[in-house]
């Protein structure tokens, strides 16, 4: 559960700080810091506490707090609907958050194993968030993981390719695309991104581990299959 929260919680910071400073503004914000806080500890309890929040408020950040809390109980499909029907259900003027919600739903899908739906629900965050090309690089590299998990290889790269043309020398995104390139044996590119993945983040042991996959798969002529 932990893994969980540590994903998700922020985002919840990142809204509170771009809310308008209105009082109940504030208590909505730090209501939802405090639910999402309490789906490491308890994530039944959490739940309990945001459905009869939403009964009291009918918030948003209550629905999305009850959809959390049933991740972190590893009811990771049923969260990931919640959180396409909230997406679906805001008014599209509230572009920032749906595409959240949309990436949490994809999160959750990809737990759940369906990267099919997880594929689906990254694509909405992108078309939402097409015009501000500042949040796009997350998305799709969320959206490679899916596609990875399909072992759509080449789809997987060309969504890391766009990420790092929006975002260059992201070390993730350098990592995820070497392991792409591994599996359609291109090794020179490969060797490429994950040294370069070393050099934008040296201290990350995820570098050279997936500097030596591709090293070991060129030498022995197939793709290290990775963990």
């Amino acid at each position: 559960m932990t893994s969980i929260a540590a994903l998700l919680l922020p985002f919840a910071l990142m809204q509170a700080a771009e809310t308008a400073p209105s009082a109940g503004a504030s208590h909505v914000q730090q209501r939802f810091a405090a639910c999402v806080q309490q789906i490491d500890a308890d994530a039944e309890r959490a739940y309990e506490d945001a459905m009869a929040w939403a009964a009291e408020a009918q918030s948003v950040y209550a629905f999305r707090c009850a959809a959390m809390a049933l991740i972190g109980q590893n009811r990771n499909d049923e969260g990931a609907r919640r959180l396409d029907s909230l997406a679906m259900a805001l008014n599209p003027v509230d572009t920032g958050l749906r595409a959240e919600l949309f990436s949490q739903a994809g999160n959750a899908w990809l737990l759940a194993r369906e990267p099919g739906r997880a594929r689906s629900s990254f694509t909405r965050g992108i078309a939402i968030m097409e015009a501000d090309p500042t949040q796009l690089p997350d998305l799709l590299i969320d959206r490679s993981r899916a596609y990875a998990m399909e072992a759509e290889w080449r789809s997987a790269e060309e969504d890391l390719s766009r990420a790092l043309d929006l975002r260059a020398n992201d070390p993730l995104a350098l990592r995820l695309r070497a392991a792409a390139r591994i599996q359609q044996r291109a090794w020179d590119l490969a060797e490429a991104d994950a040294q370069a993945a070393v050099t934008a983040e040296p201290s990350n042991v995820d570098n050279y581990l997936i500097l030596g996959h591709v090293r070991e798969s060129r030498r022995t002529g197939e793709p290290v299959m990775m963990q």
